[in-house]
């Protein structure tokens, strides 16, 4: 009888403890693999180009983490993400101008654990649709979004709504997705643009369509589709920004 009620008390705090954990992030892993190639076809601007992102799976901190490379005509970024909480670690961007070159690079430290479900900070808005692929679509409605930097009382909230799944045709064959529209709430956000992003139902829940700003508001609008989806374990192109290399 002791043993059963040992094991029924060492149940429960497992138990709680992994709710405590889902229930302190609106996001998990969602499982993409090592290796993972996608390349999208995108319209800045009406300026066509090819963007290709890969991921690696590697440690950071002594800690699993998703190692994000995008590279396009006009900008390369890494993005380093917690692979179990999908939290921003760091992110590497280089721009590319005709006059100039801009490097730069973000790391976060000491970031205290979200307080609940119902909103996260970010400490960058280019991780934004990176991050939501680990979103708990089919447990929440929406989560509220902030960013470092900002005040208690925000002039205007920003959040993200779970829409009603939607079907995208790729290369001919139908892709079942989430639908996830970020935009300003309240009075606001009737006439500023939102943004709309879809995303595989299935796991790992691939990005499929983005259709928005290609940044904060002000930004050039964009419209970016998948192409291809592939696994490959070579290695990271050597035109990619290094990471561990700070400005």
């Amino acid at each position: 009888m002791n043993h059963c009620i040992r094991f029924m008390a060492c149940l429960i705090l497992l138990c709680a403890g992994f709710v405590g954990r889902c229930l302190g992030n609106p996001f998990q892993d969602p499982g993409i693999p090592d290796g993972e190639t996608i390349t999208y076809a995108t319209m800045v601007d009406d300026a066509p180009m090819t963007v290709v992102e890969t991921v690696r799976i590697k440690e950071y901190d002594g800690l699993p983490c998703y190692e994000i490379t995008s590279l396009s005509p006009s900008l390369d970024r890494i993005l380093t993400l917690d692979k179990q909480t999908m939290r921003i670690k760091a992110i590497h961007t280089v721009r590319k101008f005709p006059r100039a070159t801009l490097d730069s690079q973000l790391l976060v430290k000491n970031e205290d654990p979200l307080p609940g479900n119902e909103e996260i900070v970010l400490a960058d808005f280019a991780a934004l649709t990176y991050i939501f692929r680990g979103f708990l679509f089919s447990q929440l409605e929406s989560v509220k979004i902030g960013f470092y930097g900002e005040g208690r009382q925000r002039s205007f909230g920003f959040s993200a709504s779970n829409k009603q799944k939607e079907t995208i045709t790729v290369n001919q064959q139908p892709v079942e997705c989430y639908k996830i529209e970020f935009g300003l709430d309240g009075f606001w956000g009737t006439f500023l643009p939102k943004m709309n992003v879809w995303y595989s139902s299935e796991p790992p829940h691939y990005l499929v369509r983005y259709q928005g700003l290609s940044g904060p508001p002000g930004s050039p609008k964009r419209d970016m589709q998948m192409q291809s989806y592939a696994v490959k374990l070579s290695a990271v192109p050597a035109t990619a920004p290094d990471p561990t290399t700070v400005p």
